[in-house]
């Protein structure tokens, strides 16, 4: 036999804990037990009930190879309850406190892996003296401020452990895996083998009108409905953000497939954008170039003798020469000089703005159009031809600026197979 502890224990609110890992809850250490003194509900830890509501106890713990003799007559209440560790060293924990004690279960305070169910048997005497707030003093013989009492109270408890013999009568090491949980039938029944105070038949009687707990598969049940709940939740979750990314539509499968810059396009223009996905590749390839003239149009380049090759490149549906792939070089060429700074308006915008708003906002600030209009000339030249027709008029759109309405009545003048006008 091993002591593990002997010596005053403040208790608060007539309650102490052992615990391997996180304190237990009232209720569930009790709730399906006949004894209301010690709840072994709570796997790893232990809820004690003391008479003292408010005090310093006498507390002694033992840990003990195997069953100890019956508890002696002098101890007025005994219960037992199995216990099931989850680690080899517990800690005695007063309310609202740390740990008090640090105590080893196994000799060298190591589980190796496996840990046995214990059995616990709580015994306690004068509960019923403990329960008065002064412990039997008259407090009239106190001084005013004389708070001895507290350190003086009349019960005292007795807390032995001991290694759980199975149906066989051999201890059940190893009834406990090393994550702490314990096997099926690894836990016995808890027992009220001695009463005899009030306070004890109380919590008694408390216990005993506790709902039972759920058995285990309705624990397995309410986890697996917990699972398919969080699943649910997070697949509404992910739907509804596709929804908002994709302007309050769900894709075709073709468009979702599309990389690029086309999210401005869904928000600016979610029905021009799923016609031009609608339709064919040739015309895709026609809106592309016409979008890319169209811009650069604007940007008074699109007629500039060089420029011829890549209007040639890509009306046949090649890629753009190699001199059109630096688009630093093109514009220093077309400005002729060093690159200039481009400066960008910032709008004033309110808060919580919806994000079209927002993309509005910032269309309707001064824009550079060569630099806005060179993009769909590259974007034209896109191998994915849906793609390259969603960025080109993207670009055309942002050099078109405040006046993209005339620019995207004009894409629908002239390519009538994307003008739904009953979508809009």
């Amino acid at each position: 036999m091993r002591v593990l502890f002997d010596g005053p224990a403040p208790v608060d609110y007539g309650q102490i804990y052992v615990t391997s890992r996180e304190l237990p809850d009232m209720s569930g250490a009790f709730a399906g037990q006949v004894n209301g003194l010690c709840g072994g509900g709570h796997p790893g830890a232990l809820f004690l009930m003391t008479g003292t509501r408010y005090g310093r106890v006498r507390f002694r713990i033992e840990v003990h190879d195997a069953e100890p003799p019956a508890a002696p007559p002098e101890w007025e209440e005994v219960v037992e309850v199995s216990f099931v560790p989850r680690a080899a060293v517990v800690d005695l924990v007063p309310w609202g406190e740390g740990s008090l004690a640090r105590m080893p279960l196994t000799p060298d305070g190591r589980d190796g892996g496996r840990l046995p169910v214990y059995r616990v048997r709580y015994c306690a005497a004068g509960m019923d003296e403990g329960s008065d707030p002064f412990g039997g003093l008259d407090p009239d013989e106190l001084d005013e401020h004389d708070v001895s009492y507290l350190d003086r109270r009349p019960d005292r408890y007795l807390l032995c452990f001991w290694p759980q013999d199975d149906a066989d009568g051999e201890a059940s090491d190893g009834a406990v895996r090393a994550d702490g949980e314990a096997s099926d039938g690894a836990v016995r029944a808890d027992a009220v083998l001695r009463q005899s105070s009030g306070s004890a038949a109380y919590w008694h009687g408390w216990a005993r009108g506790l709902p039972a707990p759920p058995t285990l598969w309705e624990r397995v049940e309410a986890e697996l409905r917990r699972r398919a709940e969080e699943e649910r939740r997070n697949e509404e979750y992910r739907q509804r953000a596709e929804l908002r990314r994709w302007g309050g539509r769900l894709p075709s499968e073709r468009l979702r497939r599309v990389q690029g810059n086309i999210h401005g396009m869904l928000l600016l223009d979610r029905d021009l954008v799923d016609a031009v996905a609608d339709a064919d590749a040739t015309v895709q390839r026609e809106i592309a170039v016409w979008a890319a003239r169209q811009a650069c149009a604007l940007a008074g380049i699109a007629d500039l003798d060089w420029m011829t090759s890549a209007w040639t490149a890509l009306d046949r549906g090649e890629p753009l020469p190699a001199e059109f792939t630096d688009m630093t070089a093109v514009r220093t060429r077309i400005q002729g000089g060093p690159t200039p700074t481009v400066m960008f308006a910032v709008a004033g915008l309110r808060r919580n703005a919806a994000p079209a708003d927002l993309l509005r906002a910032a269309l309707d600030s001064p824009v550079d159009p060569v630099a806005m209009a060179l993009p769909a000339l590259v974007a034209a030249g896109e191998s994915d031809p849906l793609q390259a027709a969603l960025e080109a008029l993207w670009a055309a759109v942002s050099t078109y600026a405040s006046r993209r309405n005339e620019f995207l009545a004009a894409v629908r003048g002239a390519f009538p197979i994307v003008d739904r006008a009953d979508a809009r």
